[in-house]
């Protein structure tokens, strides 16, 4: 017996009892093959759908059922004839061009799967797996970026498609964007490169995504070559309002607020009044609870890099100084604590004799110059204030946070935040009059292993490979470098996010006053990365 023979036996053992094929019209084989794509019995059909994939260029005139079978509601036949149409090579790419354009989602979807399975015999399908990176379907646009992957340098056309699609709403579409870029431009010769190629990007996406996730207003800093090059505002302070969204608007960092607190708190291990691996409890009486054993365990170190034991926050909020948990012992792993950070603050208050807003200005804002940039609510701030908003749009108001937290209450614009960042990078340069270069360099340190959060996404060797934590930095290993990065997210309705490069001397600070900004932001740097 042929192997034709035996793979269409097989087919026919699962059928509904038609008589097969004469042994001597071996030229009929496909065609009882293509009948059996219409028997009930699932396994059959699956079964005809494999063996025609088996005869290859030899099924041809099975092109055409086999397309059809692509939007049948038996899913997996789906797949055995995308299979099929793949083994038959180059002579099934117009039928496939042709429903990838105007099939059902279902037969789109399947086509650009067959399509990414030929390999190099699909090159011929390259404009029309490039349109339906456009496809309103996740899953077609995410089969064709895979498909035009594949196709390495052959698909080079596609890659200005492709950039776009890094800013797509759907994280699996991004990555496969991300992946597919690398394959079919490993140069990166269409990836922005210059500044004025960067802003024209930003002028592009950000209107964009501050649609699609209705976000009011949206303030940007870019930062090249260790300073502040461009910045921006998009929208409005206020929803049915028409102040502008300016350089000089306030927004709330909000988690954002806790590496410029470390940054305060490593002014004092350089003058020696601060040490990070002596136990807080040690610096003078005080009264955070609870008073356990293993809280004396617990260091700056350990507060800064969130493994100190304590959670995030206490039940009922910090204000009420009710009782808190540790959660394991201190410095034995990781887990994300604004109170860590809080008691932190407590003991540099104490150190230092005076509030954290107070010092914060004295040692650290005011010598940079920043007039917009505080720990605490007041009416200088509060009348450039951006108000929060809900997902729907609708304003929260703005905050008055009257009692300074580490954790959280920063006030600031997109520029001078940027500032604070360029004045890390100056003094882990070793050019900060502010902070040693060994205390930078601490801060961005590897202190721990964050094994629970998933590197920011970015395109190329900017995407994070793993997760750690310095001194009140998140830092993400990239193929470019240690990336540096915070975000932030506050119940008043702001989402914030920014970054820098050390060794590449770049960084981003992105501004939002919508509770949706989490998702504009995780977007945008899906889609620029490492600037």
């Amino acid at each position: 017996m042929s192997a034709i023979q035996f793979l269409l036996s097989a087919a026919l053992l699962f059928g509904s009892g038609s008589p097969p094929p004469s042994r001597d019209k071996p030229e009929d084989e496909v065609a009882v093959l293509i009948r059996r794509l219409a028997d009930h019995d699932p396994r059959a059909r699956e079964g005809a759908a494999g063996a025609l994939g088996s005869l290859g260029p030899g099924a041809r005139e099975a092109i055409g059922p086999l397309v059809a079978a692509l939007g049948h509601e038996d899913v997996y036949l789906r797949g055995a004839a995308a299979s099929a149409l793949s083994r038959i090579g180059e002579a099934a790419v117009p039928a496939l061009i042709q429903a990838l354009g105007e099939g059902r989602p279902p037969v789109r979807q399947s086509a650009a799967i067959a399509l990414g399975r030929l390999g190099p015999a699909g090159r011929k399908a390259v404009p029309a797996l490039t349109r339906a990176l456009a496809d309103s379907q996740e899953t077609t646009r995410h089969a064709a970026a895979v498909a035009l992957g594949g196709l390495g340098s052959a698909a080079l056309e596609a890659a200005p498609a492709l950039t776009e699609l890094l800013s797509d709403r759907e994280e699996s579409v991004r990555r496969a964007a991300t992946v597919a870029l690398s394959q079919v431009d490993p140069g990166g010769r269409f990836r922005p490169r210059s500044l004025q190629a960067l802003t024209a990007t930003l002028d592009r996406l950000v209107p964009m995504l501050m649609e699609e996730t209705r976000v009011p207003g949206v303030s940007i800093a870019v930062i090249r070559d260790r300073r502040v090059a461009w910045t921006k505002g998009y929208g409005v302070r206020h929803a049915g309002s028409r102040e502008p969204v300016a350089r000089d608007s306030v927004f709330e960092a909000a988690s954002m607020s806790k590496p410029i607190f470390g940054l305060l708190a490593m002014q004092l291990v350089d003058q020696e009044r601060l040490d990070l691996d002596r136990p807080l409890v040690e610096y003078g009486q005080e009264c955070f609870v609870p008073d356990l054993p293993e809280k004396r365990l617990i260091t700056a170190r350990m507060a800064l890099s969130h493994t100190s034991g304590y959670p995030n926050w206490r039940p009922g909020g910090e204000e009420l100084e009710g009782p808190i948990p540790l959660l394991f012992r201190p410095g034995t792993r990781f887990t994300y604590s604004g109170e860590g950070i809080f008691y932190l603050q407590r003991r540099v208050e104490h150190i230092t004799g005076q509030p954290l807003d107070q010092w914060a200005e004295q040692h650290l804002f005011r010598p940079l110059g920043l007039k917009a940039t505080g720990y605490r609510w007041t009416a200088s701030l509060g009348v450039r204030m951006a108000a929060g908003h809900r997902d729907d749009g609708q304003p929260l108001g703005t905050s008055t946070y009257l009692h300074p937290n580490a954790a959280y209450s920063l006030y600031t614009t997109a520029e001078e935040y940027a500032r604070l960042l360029t004045e890390v990078m100056r003094a882990e340069r070793g050019e900060s009059p502010l902070l040693s270069r060994s205390a930078a360099q601490e801060m961005l340190r590897h202190q721990v292993t964050v094994g629970s959060r998933e590197p920011i996404e970015r395109p190329g060797t900017a995407q994070g490979l793993m997760a750690y934590w310095g001194l009140g930095w998140s830092i993400n290993a990239t193929g470019q470098g240690d990336m540096a990065h915070h975000s932030g997210a506050n119940g008043t309705g702001f989402r914030c996010f920014s970054q820098f490069s050390p060794t590449g001397g770049t960084g981003l600070v992105i501004l939002t006053n919508s509770t949706r900004g989490g998702e504009l932001w995780v977007r945008l740097v899906a889609a620029i990365g490492d600037l």
